[in-house]
């Protein structure tokens, strides 16, 4: 592996443990109503001080202080460090898609986003409004600065963000379509407008695509009915959310069906 290469991984890690701490500040404030930029200090849960440095090092100071809180020692829970895995490994799976280049490395900004999504629909059971707004405008602003890196910047915004615009008309429209019509013939909720928003935002990302419509398709049934059939084991809920799933889908299609938007 050559220099230039380990570097890349390096900062790929670097940025996805920063990222990482970045997604838990997300999954604990935002179901909270608690603000991302006016709050400034992350603050212990039990204790409510405000965190130092050493307390915030991504990863390894809940590994170092045992999961414990520096000042109170009340538990800090297994969901953190998780998390900030978890957004490392999505950021890992985007640089051995898209490598990091000026061009791609805006993608990166959906780890933290897509991760803080998993985790607050499983505990809350919604995608906030934030977080599918996050998704995208991210893939807004991936278009723009690669239409400015092309010599053709008018022809290339145009060509690309028609699929992109369209894809979420496709499958924003789509999924509130099927939402309305299984709410008429089965008298129940499929899904929440937020898993709809979702379908939106992520289809700016997908495009009108028939292949990656279909695998996201398939990737989130299947995924759905075996980690409903999970969830009930473990909770005895009937209600499942469905978010954790459509993730699942999303990062697949974004590994087989890279945007077109995206210069590779």
């Amino acid at each position: 592996m050559s220099f230039v290469a380990v570097f890349d991984l390096a900062v790929t890690v670097f940025l996805g443990l920063v990222l990482g701490s970045f997604a838990t500040a997300l999954s604990y404030r935002l179901p909270r109503d608690l603000s991302i930029v006016t709050i400034k200090r992350s603050q212990c849960p039990s204790c409510h001080r405000n965190l130092g440095m050493a307390d915030l090092v991504p990863l390894f100071s809940w590994i170092f202080l045992r999961g414990k809180c520096r000042h109170c020692r009340a538990l800090i829970g297994w969901q953190y460090p998780l998390i900030e895995l978890a957004t490392l490994a999505v950021c890992l799976l985007f640089y051995f898609v898209y490598g990091i280049r000026i061009e791609t490395i805006l993608i990166f900004a959906l780890a933290p986003v897509i991760v803080s999504i998993i985790d607050i629909d499983l505990r809350y059971k919604i995608i906030p409004d934030s977080l599918n707004l996050s998704i995208f405008l991210t893939g807004v602003a991936v278009l723009c600065v690669n239409s400015t890196l092309n010599d053709a910047f008018l022809t290339f915004f145009m060509e690309k963000g028609v699929g992109a615009f369209g894809g979420v008309v496709f499958y924003g429209l789509g999924s509130f379509l099927l939402r309305q019509v299984v709410m008429i013939a089965m008298k129940r909720e499929p899904m929440g407008l937020g898993d709809v928003k979702f379908f939106a935002a992520a289809g700016f990302w997908m495009g009108i695509s028939a292949d990656a419509a279909a695998l996201f398709m398939i990737v989130s049934g299947v995924s759905g009915i075996i980690l409903s059939t999970i969830w009930k084991k473990h909770t005895g809920e009937t209600e499942f959310p469905f978010g954790p799933s459509l993730i699942i889908a999303f990062i697949t299609v974004l590994w087989f069906f890279p945007p077109a938007f995206i210069i590779r």
